[in-house]
């Protein structure tokens, strides 16, 4: 189970669901979580970073909304952690079969440049995300797909009944039309994203898959801790 999964589970514990894995210490992986994030703050804060995420992100799920947007942002990150997609940013956006419309366009720098607003908006994503105030709501996912188009697809014999559910994986979240994926990992802290992801917070910072919300969320509780330095 990758520590993208885990974290999650433990952040599903923490706010009152289902229980860890047994034998899981969530401090343990807190700490080990928010030092992997921790990690990539020299990465995701870089201009250029930021500019390749946001032409991915909107170019996958620029109609899912806030929640859909996040959930690619959150994609990409927990590939970053992973390690096995890539150690840069455009390593991992550019991996072969991986994001379809980089493919199809011939690489990220060949996909629509965003609008000032849109840039902003996946930089308060990657911000929020940074700083322990935007929990994954991928529920640790490396991969999404959206499953009606790969249905079609699969009809039309365009495409593997193997593709569909990853080979028939649990989601570990649903966000609008996207439905996102540990492959070989735990499902059980899947959920349903159906609440904005945003809520007004202090920040202390400033700065593979097929096109991918009311009231108070009830969000995992976080697992960012003190880490000693």
């Amino acid at each position: 189970m990758s520590l993208m999964t885990l974290a999650a589970l433990c952040a599903a514990a923490l706010g009152g669901g289902k229980p860890a894995p047994a034998g899981t210490d969530c401090l343990a992986v807190a700490r080990q979580y928010q030092s992997a994030i921790v990690a990539l703050v020299p990465v995701l804060t870089t201009p250029s970073n930021r500019d390749a995420i946001a032409r991915v992100a909107y170019a996958e799920a620029g109609n899912q909304g806030d929640s859909g947007l996040a959930g690619v942002v959150y994609t990409i990150v927990n590939r970053l952690i992973d390690g096995g997609f890539g150690a840069a940013v455009t390593e991992v956006l550019d991996a072969p079969g991986q994001f379809e419309p980089v493919g199809r366009a011939g690489g990220w720098q060949r996909l629509p440049a965003r609008s000032a607003v849109e840039q902003a908006h996946i930089d308060t994503i990657l911000n929020l995300t940074l700083d322990g105030h935007l929990p994954d709501p991928t529920n640790g996912a490396r991969y999404f797909q959206n499953p009606k188009i790969v249905a079609s697809r699969v009809a039309a014999g365009t495409a593997s009944v193997g593709m569909v559910d990853f080979g028939g994986q649990a989601p570990t979240a649903t966000i609008k039309d996207h439905s996102f994926y540990d492959v070989g990992g735990h499902a059980s802290a899947a959920r349903t994203v159906g609440t904005p992801l945003f809520v007004p917070v202090q920040t202390s910072s400033s700065p593979s898959g097929e096109g991918l919300g009311d009231g108070a969320p009830q969000q995992p509780a976080s697992l960012f801790v003190p880490l000693s330095r």
